[in-house]
């Protein structure tokens, strides 16, 4: 148990520690970045393992468990864990979802609606970024989820409204319409309350744009024995119930992070048309090196004796080709290929695969932009990275973070790493972190503060 049974009834403009649990590495940073972005020390950490000797100190605390593809024991177990951690004590638990319902979300509500006994308040939409809900029912740009391509290549068998897989289940909800929402916050927390006391476990909420979001999060810090169950888009309305501080995340100390090869690797694992957009702006870019790694290559029983020479010595050239590039300052982009052999369920494999064919360049870099939750996990754990802290944004989506000295050794240099979900962002939204960290790294190096924001990303 992280949080008092007893009454927790807050002011709006009071934010509790938090306890962020998601189920994806770039999930988990997007979530984490709103509260860094208000101000308060955010820091995100790998495993259960991690966060048992997290320091307790630290605003909010996310956790990715890395249960996307769990089964619901192997997830209960992993979140049973991080709640039981010393440093989750006496915090709020925000369950963090992916705004398109993948993965085993509801079985996951349902252990922690049993463990902190409190009613789950399920707001997946991120209008700003194209995801609302309406009639309990995800529409992405207007597309219900169930009528997307997406939806239809990983889950085409499977129910996409939110309250038939929380009954799977085996919870009690209800909707709670828009209209609510509109009616401001009061009237939402007495709605919420009332759902509570009806037996509801768990109420969905329809949310159409912002301000919908603004309502629910001042609503839900004056409801008793409730937990929010969200994509980024509420995380980032929580944290804007914080009151002004004196100073903005971007001009605030940055952290020394020079010593390391003045290059960004950008790693890119998914196939999204929207990261292939992105690739393609990114190799127009002086300065930079395209390299695309065939995922024949990273299956290892795919290849007979010679073509396993073969395709080694074309590994190895590759890796070295990388590692001149970076020793000459230059910027990177790797990215993961597709063949007619490409399958979704491969993604964990190739991911790990491609992240340890790249261990020595990526080692070297100064700083790494990855697109995919898979992927960026892959190369965290490749790097023996367990924890970072939480910088700012390059832009929404699109976190910037700098890892933790508990994870390197006294003399090593620190990293800075950005993440982004594969299927979110403009064609320059790579690009502009890679930039935003060249900014960072040169102004930890002059000692100097910085804005890291590139201009055009303001403009957005």
């Amino acid at each position: 148990m992280t949080e008092s049974t007893e009454s927790t009834c807050m002011s709006p403009r009071s934010l509790p520690r938090y306890l962020v649990l998601a189920d994806d590495l770039s999930g988990a940073a997007d979530c984490a970045a709103g509260f860094a972005s208000a101000g308060l020390s955010t820091s995100v950490l790998l495993d259960a393992q991690a966060s048992a000797g997290a320091q307790s100190d630290v605003d909010v605390l996310t956790v990715d468990t890395n249960s996307r593809r769990d089964t619901a024991a192997e997830a209960a177990a992993k979140l049973q864990a991080v709640l039981a951690a010393p440093a989750s004590q006496g915090r709020r638990v925000l369950k963090k979802i992916d705004s398109t319902l993948r993965g085993g979300w509801a079985q996951e509500v349902a252990v922690l609606q049993s463990a902190l006994h409190a009613i789950a308040l399920v707001a997946p939409a991120f209008p700003q970024m194209g995801r609302t809900m309406q009639g309990g029912v995800v529409y992405v740009h207007g597309v219900r989820l169930a009528d997307t391509a997406t939806w239809q290549l990983e889950h085409a068998d499977r129910e996409d409204r939110a309250a038939q897989q929380l009954h799977a289940a085996g919870l009690r909800c209800d909707n709670l319409p828009a209209s609510v929402l509109d009616a401001g916050p009061e009237a939402t927390a007495q709605a919420i309350a009332h759902a509570r006391e009806q037996g509801v476990q768990a109420l969905v909420l329809d949310v159409l744009h912002d301000q919908h979001l603004q309502t629910l999060a001042q609503a839900s810090l004056q409801v008793e024995q409730a937990f929010c169950v969200c994509s980024a888009g509420l995380s980032h309305a929580l944290a804007q119930q914080v009151p002004a501080l004196p100073a903005s995340v971007g001009s605030l100390d940055v952290p020394h992070a020079a010593g390391r090869l003045p290059s960004v690797v950008t790693v890119v694992g998914s196939m999204s048309a929207i990261a292939q957009q992105q690739l393609t702006y990114l190799a127009e870019q002086p300065g930079t090196r395209l390299h695309v790694v065939h995922p024949g290559w990273l299956r290892s029983d795919a290849q007979t004796t010679q073509g396993q020479k073969l395709v080694q010595t074309l590994v190895q050239t590759l890796v070295q080709t990388i590692s001149d590039e970076v020793a000459q300052g230059l910027d990177v982009v790797v990215s993961l290929g597709a063949d007619a052999q490409t399958d979704p369920a491969e993604g964990p494999m190739l991911a790990r695969q491609l992240a340890r064919l790249l261990h020595a360049p990526m080692a070297a870099a100064a700083g790494l932009v990855i697109t995919g939750g898979e992927t960026a996990r892959s190369v965290l754990e490749e790097l023996q990275l367990r924890r970072l802290r939480v910088h700012s944004e390059s832009e929404p989506g699109v976190v910037l973070c700098i890892t933790e000295n508990q994870d390197i050794e006294q003399d090593t240099p620190r990293q800075w790493i950005a993440t982004k979900a594969g299927a979110f962002g403009h064609p320059a939204s790579l690009h502009r972190a890679s930039r935003a960290i060249h900014s960072l790294l040169a102004a930890s190096t002059h000692g100097g503060h910085t804005d890291p924001l590139p201009t055009e990303s303001k403009q957005r």
